[in-house]
C-alpha cells in the first residue's frame, strides 16, 4: 500500500521499474520505497538508489543486502491499514491544525519524543495536528511525506484520557475525506501502539516492512 499510496498521492515518482517490482522515491524527504517479489529483483532495484535519508523495503534478505551496502541499521515495523468505510468513532476532544508559528510550542511538548526535523517538516507542509486539553496542547498526530501516518504522541500527564485514540479516529477521518488510504508502519516493539491500531479498528499485516536508516 505505502508504494501505491506514494504514487496515486502524486507524492513520489518512480526511479526504477521492472515487471517484479518497483523503486519509489519521495523527492521532499529524500526517501526511496522498494517493492521487489523475489531477492533478484531487490537488487537490480537497488542500483537505483540515489541519495538518501532512509529506505523502507519488504523482505528481511533485502533489509540485510542494504545493511551491508549502506552501513545502515533496520528497523521492523508491522503494517497497519483501515479498510473500513466509516472512519472509527470516538470522544469529541478540541483539535486542531498546527501551523509553522507554532513551532516552539510544539517542539517544547514534544521535540525529544519526535524530533525536531520531522516536527518541522510537518508544519511546514501542514500535516500535523493537534489535541488541546484546558487550552493546552495535549498532543499531536500527522502524516510522513511518503503518506504514512505517525508523529502520535501524547504528554505523559494526559495518558489514559483517551487522546490517543481521538488523534487516531481524526486523522483516519481526514484522510478518507481526502481520499487518501489510512495506514501506519508500527515497529513490532510497539505493542502499545500495535494494541491502539487495533482498537481503533486497523489491520495488521501479518509481514513486516524494514526501515534502514542512518540513525535507526
Amino acid at each position: 500500500m505505502d508504494v501505491m499510496e506514494a504514487l496515486r498521492r502524486e507524492i513520489g515518482t518512480v526511479a526504477a521499474v521492472r515487471e517484479d517490482g518497483a523503486l519509489v522515491y519521495i523527492r521532499s524527504s529524500q526517501v526511496y520505497l522498494l517493492a521487489a517479489e523475489n531477492q533478484q529483483a531487490a537488487e537490480a532495484l537497488c542500483h537505483g538508489l540515489g541519495q538518501a535519508s532512509q529506505v523502507a523495503v519488504h523482505h528481511l534478505e533485502t533489509a540485510r543486502l542494504l545493511e551491508d551496502r549502506l552501513g545502515w541499521r533496520s528497523m521492523e515495523c508491522r503494517a497497519a491499514a483501515y479498510l473500513e468505510l466509516d472512519p472509527p468513532q470516538t470522544r469529541n476532544i478540541e483539535l486542531r491544525a498546527l501551523t509553522p508559528d507554532q513551532s516552539e510550542e510544539v517542539l517544547e511538548a514534544f521535540g525529544e519524543a519526535l524530533g525536531t526535523e520531522e516536527i518541522q517538516d510537518a508544519l511546514r507542509t501542514g500535516m500535523l495536528q493537534g489535541a488541546y486539553q484546558n487550552g493546552r496542547l495535549a498532543g499531536t498526530v500527522g502524516l510522513y511525506p511518503e503518506g504514512g501516518i505517525g508523529l502520535l504522541a501524547v504528554s505523559p500527564d494526559c495518558q489514559g484520557m483517551g487522546i490517543d485514540e481521538a488523534l487516531v479516529a481524526h486523522i483516519t477521518s481526514w484522510c478518507l475525506e481526502n481520499d487518501f488510504a489510512p495506514f501506519v508502519h508500527i515497529p513490532v516493539w510497539d505493542e502499545e501502539a500495535l494494541d491502539l491500531y487495533k482498537r481503533m479498528g486497523y489491520t495488521i499485516d501479518n509481514g513486516s516492512v524494514y526501515w534502514l536508516g542512518g540513525d535507526n
